[in-house]
């Protein structure tokens, strides 16, 4: 009996020494891990930005204020206009279209209560495009932190707008390119990517529902040490976005919202550089993130904002294997992103840019713009 305990601790020692002898001497055998955990923060921001091209700052601000509704039929569009711009969400044709009493738009009516000339919608309504950078630090739990430093670059065009009910629908399709580096002292991640996607969304007065799929690759390149290792990753996912307009006069809108969305990461199998066989398990990602944003229109058609989130990730999945032998989960922290923003809306284009910070497991600054073409 004494022989078999000793026996089995024996083992059981011999185990746990061998896991953490691949943890502390091959630090490298995590780059896919790294790799999947940056295409979930990837993610938050295509989805989002994709999503916001259908509700932007400008057109939040608006929805369903009475007071901008009553403007437009007692004055006529040209004094809507001057004050506010077109409006970057739907374009210029609700200011020739007929409002009704309870916010909603009748495409098929003249212009005004006079009447004049109709207006017949595109099959497609807007086209746009978005870049973002990131340089911000990855803080994983038991491992040092890496300099992250990444674009994201997206095109799309949004059509099929309609009236449903007393609300307005949209859909549209995306495509982009992401590439850059994640870098400490043990690796040097090179990622590049493309994904294609696409979302619909659907606003009545002051709800916006907006939801988005997309799917891409991303290949990796990641010296060490040893040499270099190559792998790639396959994802697809889909968010929902729900926000709420909180009008406090016909200038400035509170908007508390949430988000959540779902990623499955595609992981692959390798000999890495250091002759080491790399099992990597497949991700499925949860993040759930609440946010609000306070909106203002500032003057003759300039908006800007502020705004705050939450970034709650529920991993699951992603276990490495070198040799057989289980390594050490890496743990990241939930982080928080608050920024600013301004738009403006120009004849048919409509520009904003925005800059936010991220603190937590994500730690450093984002910003870039997105142009949008009204037909």
């Amino acid at each position: 009996m004494k022989f078999s305990k000793v026996f089995s601790l024996s083992i059981f020692i011999i185990a746990a020494g061998a896991a953490y002898s691949a943890d502390a001497a091959a630090p490298h055998l995590y780059a896919n891990y790294i790799s999947a955990h940056n295409i979930n923060a990837m993610q938050h921001s295509i989805m989002t930005q994709s999503m916001q091209t259908f509700e932007g700052a400008a057109a939040a601000a608006l929805s369903g204020h009475s007071k901008f509704i009553q403007k437009i039929k007692s004055e006529g569009k040209g004094s809507a206009l001057d004050l506010y711009g077109h409006l970057p969400m739907y374009g210029t044709m609700h200011l020739y279209g007929e409002y009704g009493d309870d916010g909603s738009v009748n495409y098929n009516q003249p212009k005004g209560r006079n009447g004049g000339d109709t207006y017949s919608r595109p099959t497609l309504n807007s086209m746009w495009l978005t870049w973002n950078h990131f340089d911000e630090d990855v803080k994983f739990k038991t491992y040092d932190v890496l300099d992250s430093d990444y674009d994201l670059i997206m095109f799309g065009f949004a059509g099929g707008e309609a009236q449903l009910g007393i609300g307005i629908s949209e859909w549209g399709f995306f495509g982009g390119y992401t590439g850059g580096e994640q870098t400490n002292e043990f690796l040097n991640i090179e990622e590049n990517g493309g994904y294609v996607g696409f979302y619909s969304g659907y606003n009545i007065q002051n709800f916006n529902l907006s939801f988005a799929i997309n799917a891409g690759s991303l290949y990796n390149n990641a010296e060490n040490i040893y040499g270099t290792d190559e792998y790639a990753n396959m994802w697809a996912g889909a968010a929902l976005n729900a926000t709420y307009n909180i009008s406090l006069d016909d200038t400035f809108t509170l908007q508390p919202g949430i988000y959540a969305g779902y990623t499955w990461i595609g992981s692959a199998n390798y000999i890495s550089a250091s002759g080491d066989s790399v099992e990597n398990q497949n991700f499925n990602m949860l993040e759930i993130t609440p946010s609000l944003r306070a909106i203002k229109h500032i003057s003759k058609g300039w908006f800007g904002y502020i705004g705050v989130k939450y970034v709650l990730n529920y991993p699951h999945g992603g276990d490495v294997l070198a040799n057989g032998v289980l390594l050490q989960e890496l743990d990241i922290d939930n982080y928080s992103e608050y920024g600013i923003g301004i738009e403006k809306s120009i004849d048919r284009f409509n520009v904003a840019i925005h800059l936010n910070r991220h603190d937590g497991g994500r730690y450093g600054w984002n910003g870039g713009f997105n142009l949008k073409y009204i037909f």
